[in-house]
């Protein structure tokens, strides 16, 4: 799933329009943090939630307040307005000073955001959980709130090398993520999340990157230990009602693992409780904890 806005139909007039108010936006001076920040995202909602304080953050996507989406649904100020797809005229309004974008945020709305005056950062390298750690480090620099985003990194990284701890020298089953009829191959967040809760990603096995189409009858010849899907899915009938599928041993035996949405799309520092939640799973009798103790919290 996209976690950044898509560009819709905008008229000449509309551009135009953006363009001028764009004009007369004011400007931070050099070295000064924004005092304004719109998340255009569910990454930067849930990062800039715990790094910045209520009323710095001016607008949130409109999934913000969504729980099977957000780890932090419920507790985004009331005072950020909620945003739809490409609403750009409405984010000009805002004048912030600052708007946090995504490497999956449409090219086409990027640049009519550069054209707008708008300043933005842009979150990359979130396939992997090096990638996302250095992204919240970058994010806390952006924002100008370091020691906030240190705050997270210390216990995200406590939090894995904890579960790195618990795992060492057991058995990886093999998991195949499957979403009817797409999986998770090498260079994916999913395949990361996988390989950090102590499991094989079936689907680098059989050399898939990306997020790619698998036809049943290799995934029914891979024979998983497990399958990995998203809670209330169509996927979760679909591979009960899968005339090959349905035969794997995984399936028969009853290993398919419905991880909750929020849990399993999320970029930010809760992929750290994500691994840890999929390993309590996957290895119950290493990390039976339904999220980690205290002790690394």
């Amino acid at each position: 799933m996209s976690r950044g806005p898509t560009l819709v139909g905008w008229s000449r007039r509309s551009v135009l329009a953006l363009l001028v108010a764009g004009a007369a936006l004011p400007l931070v001076a050099a070295g000064e943090s924004p005092r304004r920040v719109a998340s255009l995202n569910l990454t930067a909602d849930e990062l800039l939630v715990e790094m910045l304080p209520p009323g710095r953050l001016v607008a949130v996507p409109r999934w913000a307040d969504d729980a099977n989406m957000s780890n932090v649904a419920g507790r985004v100020p009331a005072t950020a307005v909620r945003l739809p797809r490409a609403d750009l005229e409405r984010l000009v309004s805002l004048r912030p000073d600052l708007v946090v974008v995504s490497e999956y945020t449409d090219a086409d709305f990027l640049r009519l955001l550069e054209k707008s005056g708008l300043h933005h950062h842009r979150l990359s390298g979130l396939e992997t959980l090096a990638g996302i750690r250095a992204a919240i480090v970058d994010l806390g620099r952006a924002v100008g709130t370091p020691d906030e985003a240190a705050r997270l990194t210390a216990r995200f990284d406590a939090v894995l090398a904890e579960l790195t701890r618990r795992l060492a020298g057991e058995p990886r089953p093999r998991v195949l993520y499957w979403a009817d009829p797409h999986t998770a191959g090498a260079g994916t967040a999913i395949g990361s999340l996988l390989e950090a809760a102590g499991a094989t990603n079936i689907a680098r096995e059989l050399a898939l990157r990306g997020i790619v189409p698998l036809a049943g009858e290799k995934a029914f010849a891979a024979d998983p230990d497990a399958f990995l899907v998203t809670e209330g899915s169509s996927a979760v009938t679909a591979l009960r009602r899968h005339p090959l599928l349905s035969r794997t041993r995984a399936a028969r035996g009853g290993r398919v693992v419905e991880m909750p949405n929020h849990l399993l799309v999320t970029l930010s520092d809760r992929a750290a409780d994500a691994a840890w939640w999929l390993a309590s799973r996957l290895h119950p009798a290493r990390v039976p904890e339904p999220a980690p103790p205290p002790s690394v919290r």
